[in-house]
């Protein structure tokens, strides 16, 4: 009789502990890796305190509501958030509001904002996988200002400046954001500064066209919106 009320002890015991396992090993599983129901999965994003750096490495600060394709094919719809500083691009857990990485490659992305300084053109429609150049590689984001034969992309980078004030012993760290166009034509990529005179340069093949269009259409080369509109045009003839 004392036996059988040892063994099952013992046996209630391992049952007990075998449940306890199962349930810090669920646990950890849960917080390195989450699934949402689209198949999107995501790990928690281990940010570096950038406490010491005045500004943010956030094309946008704040979340924003946007779409991804990822480079399996899958794609959803997500409150993301894209840092410019590191070129990644990371989306908000709906369960508890932590920020996550994308396991999976993300191969374009949309941002939908209300409105932002750096473009006019909205939604921000951003894509990868363009020939590698200055310090960029394939896998970097451009924002696509002109699809199509002739694309115009748009490279988005905030750098960290130091800044010391005269006779001051302490140094300033700030995010500065830079921005920068690139034309791809036959696949091949070329940094410019969009002009009149450079997008003729790029157009050059539908020039008369081009001329015809430019006298009836106003253009503002600083617009991202009215760079879009031109090449919008340019590709569809």
């Amino acid at each position: 009789m004392l036996y059988l009320i040892f063994k099952n002890y013992f046996a209630m015991k391992n049952r007990i502990f075998f449940f306890f396992t199962c349930m810090v090993l669920g646990g950890f599983t849960a917080t390195a890796q989450v699934k949402f129901s689209n198949d999107i999965e995501g790990k928690p994003y281990m940010e570096k305190s950038d406490t010491e750096i005045e500004g943010n490495p956030y094309l946008i600060p704040d979340w924003v509501i946007g779409s991804v394709v990822l480079g399996n094919g899958k794609t959803g719809t997500l409150k993301l958030r894209y840092n410019i500083a590191k070129d990644e691009l990371s989306f908000e857990n709906p369960k508890d509001t932590s920020s996550l990485n994308f396991i999976d490659v993300v191969k374009s992305f949309t941002l939908n904002p209300f409105k932002i300084d750096e473009s006019n053109l909205l939604p921000l429609v951003f894509d990868s996988g363009f020939p590698a150049i200055d310090n960029q590689t394939t896998a970097t984001y451009y924002q696509v200002i002109g699809g199509g034969k002739v694309k115009l992309l748009k490279h988005y980078k905030k750098k960290i400046e130091i800044s010391k004030a005269f006779n001051s012993a302490t140094s300033t760290q700030t995010f500065v954001l830079a921005d920068s166009y690139y034309l791809l034509i036959n696949g091949q990529m070329s940094k410019i500064k969009p002009t009149q005179k450079t997008i003729a340069a790029a157009f050059k093949d539908k020039e008369p066209q081009l001329q015809t269009y430019l006298k009836t259409n106003s253009i503002d080369y600083k617009s991202d919106a009215d760079l879009a509109k031109l090449f919008g045009y340019y590709n569809s003839l």
